[in-house]
């Protein structure tokens, strides 16, 4: 009888020790609260204030430097430093591809960030040398308004990669379409990726669908810009996730 009850207590104490050396990122990993529950209520409350307060909306969420602006800057900015601690890892320094990969996500999250804000400019309100506003079209010290190679390009070579990466290839994984490269495939974003990256696909059909009508509401006012933010949540879950795949998974040599 008592020999019962101390095997008992011996699991027990087993399952709260395996407890508690469960680390907080496996916990993050395994939680849909970040994949899931970030990009459904972005999702929601935009679409609602635009709208339910229409007018709020344009005003402060919608407007130049308004609350979706901000909320862009804030998330590339967060996606750069996941980026940067996770090229820190011992077993990202020991493999030269990875580290290439992720330290051109730091330069790519890094310039992003700063022209959201254009360096700084939008939040401490200096003025714009003379010879900078004849080649910046708004007058911003930024890159992103001097050409569209800056801007448009790359932001259109983000987006392909993240409708055919972050949401089509997850749902191909078990087919011949999915990379079979060890490398390649250790990269590929998971299904975590795929809520965020469908409202990417979602506001492009809107934004097709509102061509058409001449202008509009449907789901959001100014969906270019929710689709920007969008797309930074996706990087953002991306890096968080791979940053967890490499704590516990070794990645290839």
């Amino acid at each position: 009888m008592w020999g019962h009850w101390e095997d008992v207590a011996k699991m027990a104490r087993r399952a709260a020790r395996s407890r508690a050396e469960i680390s907080p990122w496996e916990v993050l990993q395994g939680s849909s609260s970040l994949w899931l529950g970030l990009p459904l209520l972005l999702a929601v409350a935009l679409s609602l204030l635009a709208h339910a307060a229409h007018d709020f909306y344009g005003t402060y969420m919608a407007s130049e430097l308004g609350g979706v602006e901000l909320l862009q800057a804030v998330v590339i900015a967060g996606a750069a430093v996941l980026a940067a601690v996770t090229l820190a890892q011992p077993a990202v320094r020991r493999r030269p591809w990875l580290a290439a990969w992720l330290l051109l996500a730091v330069a790519g999250c890094v310039y992003t960030a700063g022209e959201e804000v254009s360096w700084g400019q939008h939040l401490f309100a200096w003025a714009t040398p003379e010879p900078w506003q004849q080649f910046n079209d708004q007058g911003e010290t930024n890159l992103h308004n001097v050409s569209a190679w800056f801007d448009q390009k790359p932001r259109l070579i983000l987006q392909i990669a993240i409708l055919v990466g972050a949401l089509a290839l997850p749902l191909l994984r078990h087919t011949r379409l999915y990379p079979r490269n060890p490398r390649i495939a250790y990269l590929m974003p998971s299904l975590r990726c795929v809520p965020s990256a469908a409202m990417v696909a979602v506001i492009q059909v809107e934004g097709a669908v509102l061509d058409l009508m001449d202008g509009g509401l449907l789901l959001y006012y100014r969906p270019s810009e929710v689709q920007e933010l969008f797309i930074y949540v996706t990087v953002a879950i991306y890096l968080t996730d791979l940053m967890l795949r490499i704590r516990r998974h070794t990645p290839p040599a």
